[in-house]
């Protein structure tokens, strides 16, 4: 059995009713704060109950815009039962045709009402099953099938390891099969290794009670009282006794139980451990109850709270393990604002939360191929999963963009990290694979995350190939032809139309619902800016980059003359981009000098800067923000 649906209406963020599909397995919750992860992890555990027996009460706040006029509403769909779980839920089983088989599924429906008729008003739950809700209320025995482990944020993970009254470390082992093994009454002669928890409670009070040292004191006590403080023939007889000596085996193994810790410490070092070992050593105890009670599902609400990245890999990993595993019917659901865990789990396993809105990534959700969550899976990391949870996202195909085009809209007083941009660098591949994680297959419940792909158009200007590639190229006549080269000019495209079918077949590639691409308006992102009025910025960001010190202002002021002496805008901009190719300097490294060069010289003149930008980065910039 596994939790198919949720549907939710009027509870916290959620107004109107939302669903929200879930698989089997393992389901992490990706996506902005107050989106409504924790609103949807709140909902499940309200309606099935928690393994640890808490008890959540309805509060005004939970109430959509704390409207206590509204009636929240809860369903869940449980599917794939097995044979055992239609038995136990029998009487509350619906039937639904699948692939042509009459299949049975549980339907639980929750609602909450506050009563404003009563002083002080309080609120009214009610639960019931079947589609339509008018099916019986669940058995409690039933109800104890469907309880949920659940870890809760921020959890102060070492006290709940440590000793105390209902600890949830003694409620964990009490679930271990067999705890109450064992011989529960001692007699001499007994094998002390037989004895169950309750017995060695019982052996424990036993040789308390008959201590030597407290009969002596029991003795000196009725000596004084019987000697010296009471009427003679006032006799008193006294005797220590144990505190729950008579107590049930169960109330003597809990109360055993609950003077234990569970005490950690590094490998050869003692102390008390940091609050991230804590919460995994918290999550791997949770587990064990988990196994140990059978319970199906397991509720995570930021497991990497407190963890450093290599653990937080491990620890994703061995969930996805839990829930994979053979023979185990585990779903586990997780919430989760790490780019590094959403990053390594399978991507059909995501769902994005924006908005009081869920957006699955399973295949059929999406406009994914089958052979793009391979791609993306393999090189979907840490850095690009960001784009989970951004509230826009650029995408570029290479570093010179990712360093550049940042410090640039902050300047344009369009700070990306303010704004919540991701910008996203797939290394030139896989833009359209990126882009498509935010396409979907229904269009009438589209993802509203505004995603600006920004590329180069690759048409070089005609003077290009003799600078850029080989100086034989300046006679057009010894071109290779069309189709043995990897590179395009522009009198490849002799006319507009066809340039025009060249710049709407890159859009074609990735453009639809929020996603929009912005092709450069001559060539490359580097020739484009020399093009535009940055050549004097990207000459002096060259020259810091490919020439030492002592020889800087005599090869500034050389390329300079270079630069001016080609008789075109095309061949001086293509001047410049020959060192990118003909020379091999990183582009990298004068993108990130060039954006401080643009940084310290541009900083209280944004209009002058503005001009000399390409239009194409202006107008992703601004379609972002």
């Amino acid at each position: 059995m596994y939790l198919q649906e949720v549907q939710i209406e009027n509870f916290r963020c959620f107004g109107t009713l939302q669903t929200i599909n879930l698989s089997k397995g393992l389901n992490v919750f990706v996506g902005q704060n107050d989106s409504g992860k924790t609103a949807i992890i709140d909902a499940i555990r309200i309606v099935m109950g928690t393994t640890d027996q808490s008890w959540y009460r309805i509060e005004p706040s939970d109430f959509y815009n704390e409207n206590k006029d509204l009636e929240i509403r809860i369903r869940l769909k449980f599917s794939d039962l097995s044979e055992n779980e239609q038995a136990a839920f029998l009487e509350c089983l619906s039937s639904e045709i699948i692939d042509g088989k009459d299949t049975a599924c549980l339907y639980i429906k929750w609602s909450c009402k506050y009563l404003l008729n009563f002083t002080p008003p309080r609120p009214s739950v009610s639960i019931s099953t079947s589609v339509s809700g008018d099916g019986p209320s669940l058995s409690p025995e039933a109800r104890e099938l469907l309880r949920v482990t659940y870890l809760r944020p921020l959890r102060d993970s070492y006290s709940n390891m440590q000793a105390g009254r209902n600890s949830r470390l003694s409620q964990i082992i009490q679930g271990i099969p067999g705890i109450k093994d064992g011989i529960s009454e001692y007699s001499d002669g007994i094998d002390l290794s037989t004895l169950s928890i309750a017995g060695i409670a019982n052996l424990s009070n036993k040789l308390l009670a008959n201590h030597p040292k407290l009969k002596k004191a029991n003795e000196d006590i009725g000596t004084i009282m019987n000697s010296k403080m009471l009427l003679k023939g006032d006799g008193i007889d006294t005797r220590f006794e144990v505190t729950g000596t008579n107590a049930s085996d169960d109330k003597m193994l809990i109360s055993l139980l609950e003077k234990l810790d569970l005490d950690a410490h590094s490998n050869g070092s003692t102390g008390k451990i940091g609050l991230g070992t804590s919460n995994i050593l918290s999550m791997a105890c949770e587990l064990l109850l988990n196994r140990n009670i059978g319970s199906s599902f397991l509720l995570i609400e930021e497991p990497e709270a407190h963890v450093h990245a290599q653990r937080q890999l491990r620890l994703i990993q061995s969930l996805q393990s839990e829930a994979e595993a053979t023979g185990r019917n585990q779903q586990i659901i997780i919430t989760t604002h790490s780019p590094l865990m959403a990053s390594v789990v399978n991507l059909e396993s995501v769902t994005i939360i924006k908005d009081a809105k869920a957006y699955s990534l399973r295949k059929g959700q999406t406009k994914l191929d089958n052979d793009d969550y391979i791609f993306l899976e393999r090189y979907l990391d840490a850095t690009k999963a960001n784009l989970f949870f951004a509230k826009a996202v650029m995408i570029v195909e290479g570093p010179s963009e990712e360093l550049f085009i940042p410090v640039v809209a902050k300047l344009l007083h369009k700070d990306f990290t303010e704004y919540g941009v991701s910008i996203v660098n797939v290394r030139g591949v896989g833009m359209r694979r990126f882009a498509r994680i935010f396409q979907r297959v229904d269009e009438s419940n589209t993802l509203e995350v505004k995603v600006a792909c920004v590329t180069d158009r690759d048409v070089m200007p005609d003077c290009a190939p003799a600078l850029c590639i080989k100086q034989d190229y300046s006679d057009k006549t010894k071109w290779p032809n069309v189709e043995d080269r990897n590179w395009r000019a522009e009198s490849d495209f002799p006319t507009s139309c066809e340039k025009d079918a060249h710049i709407k077949e890159k859009c074609d590639k990735a453009d639809g619902q929020y996603v929009k691409t912005f092709v450069s308006d001559h060539w490359t992102f580097e020739y484009d800016l020399a093009y535009s009025g940055l050549a004097d910025e990207l000459i002096e960001a060259i020259v810091t980059v490919a020439y030492v010190e002592k020889n800087k202002d005599a090869k500034l002021a050389e390329i300079k003359r270079k630069y001016m002496e080609h008789p075109t805008l095309e061949s001086k901009a293509a001047y410049l981009y020959s060192f990118f190719t003909t020379r091999g300097i990183s582009k990298a490294e004068v993108a990130q000098h060039l954006a401080f060069i643009i940084e310290k010289k541009y900083e209280h003149d944004i209009e002058s800067l503005a001009t000399k930008l390409p239009n194409y980065i202006k107008d992703a910039i601004n379609y972002l923000i």
